[in-house]
């Protein structure tokens, strides 16, 4: 399984094309493109679709994404974009032996952002993963988990729920985004946690599934 990673793109578009480009100089051809999150700039759901459908048109893969909390709250209640585009927060997209699951939105803040949840909210959503624990589980999430590529201004701000649940759940891959100050992989227990930092930066993480669930992360840039 081949996957392209991305978060944060908040419309930024113009670097597609030079995305294709370094992905095919490298000979990568994604299965799926997750995107975790931030998608527009406090838009609404038809700018997050031409966005999205720009992305497709670019990595020419299935799109599987969540909101984040920049987004617009009606964007939650959106199943399917397009053909091919599909919002998996609080649901389930299997491909293949592969089960992918999201959850968008940030935690709660000061800046009263658009979609915010509680860890409340949060356990709800992530305790429905526990049905696909033991299975190979991906999870997508806009908010970082605690302690992982979550620090801003020497805050860590990630979920305490998510970081209780990581195992619980034992996922595969945990890909997460929001703060745009960190990026990074790395692997605790059994599960690979990227983050592969905000694309409107140019910044994504290409990760590549081998034998006995090994999975090679690559961490890139645009810019560099």
């Amino acid at each position: 399984m081949k996957i392209l990673a991305l978060s944060d793109i908040h419309e930024n578009t113009r670097l597609l094309k030079s995305l294709r480009k370094k992905l095919e100089e490298q000979g990568f051809k994604p299965e799926v493109t997750v995107i975790a999150g931030d998608i527009t700039k406090f838009k609404g759901v038809e700018t997050a679709r031409k966005v999205l459908l720009q992305v497709k048109e670019y990595a020419n893969t299935l799109i599987l994404f969540v909101p984040g909390n920049c987004d617009s709250p009606e964007l939650l209640r959106v199943e399917a974009l397009a053909d091919d585009i599909f919002n998996i927060h609080s649901r389930a997209y299997e491909l293949g032996e592969y089960v992918f699951y999201g959850i968008g939105g940030g935690g709660m803040s000061p800046f009263y952002t658009p979609i915010e949840f509680s860890e409340e909210d949060f356990e709800r959503f992530i305790s429905k993963a526990l049905q696909y624990a033991g299975k190979k589980l991906i999870l997508i999430t806009h908010q970082p988990i605690l302690g992982f590529f979550d620090e801003v201004n020497g805050a860590r701000i990630g979920s305490q729920v998510f970081a209780e649940y990581l195992n619980k759940v034992k996922p595969l891959i945990w890909i997460t985004g929001h703060v745009h100050e960190n990026r990074g992989w790395t692997k605790t227990g059994s599960t690979y946690i990227v983050h592969p930092g905000p694309f409107m930066r140019g910044y994504f993480a290409i990760l590549e599934v081998r034998e006995r669930d090994d999975v090679v992360v690559e961490l890139e840039s645009l810019t560099s």
